[in-house]
């Protein structure tokens, strides 16, 4: 039949194969739901708290809104020693990129704002990289009996050191 799908016309072989497999252990086991993990079941009722729904609002309503042209000025208060840091850190960027370097208020504003857009990725794809929403989850994972689903603190699990040539 013109405009339907070739895999909507079984021939009967098809469809008796089709049975036998459906019919089969295998079809039937393929056929079942897969159990959820123990983490993906909390994870539902967790995200159901009024917190993680505050969160989830807040979070939504402020990347929605997000209008870069809609700006605040604001004062900041920092040791000269972290403008000579910027000054440095962007000279050798913009002799690497053979540009002139950029005033340091431009420089530190854009760091302001790579942090903060990255603070609200963090919170809308994952909240537990706060230590609010963390312990707010290890909290959750006792009264619900999983202690073994709990987070850890990375700055408390976390060695000296780290990786690279350095």
């Amino acid at each position: 039949m013109p405009g339907k799908d070739d895999h909507d016309e079984m021939n009967a072989e098809d469809l008796a194969a089709l049975s036998e497999y459906e019919n089969s252990e295998e079809g039937k086991e393929a056929g079942k739901p897969t159990p959820e993990a123990p983490a993906q079941s909390l994870t539902k009722i967790f995200l159901k708290t009024p917190e993680m729904e505050e969160c989830r609002r807040t979070a939504d309503s402020i990347n929605n809104r997000l209008n870069p042209d809609d700006t605040v000025a604001v004062q900041l208060d920092m040791p000269r020693e972290f403008l000579r840091l910027t000054e440095f850190l962007e000279q050798k960027r913009a002799t690497a990129a053979g540009v002139e370097p950029l005033p340091t208020p431009q420089v530190l504003n854009q760091i302001l704002l790579n942090e903060l857009h990255d603070q609200l990725h963090g919170l809308i794809t994952g909240p537990a990289r706060f230590g609010y929403y963390r312990d707010l989850w290890n909290r959750f994972c006792d009264n619900q009996g999983a202690p073994d689903q709990k987070l850890p603190d990375p700055l408390a699990s976390s060695g000296e050191g780290g990786e690279g040539p350095f």
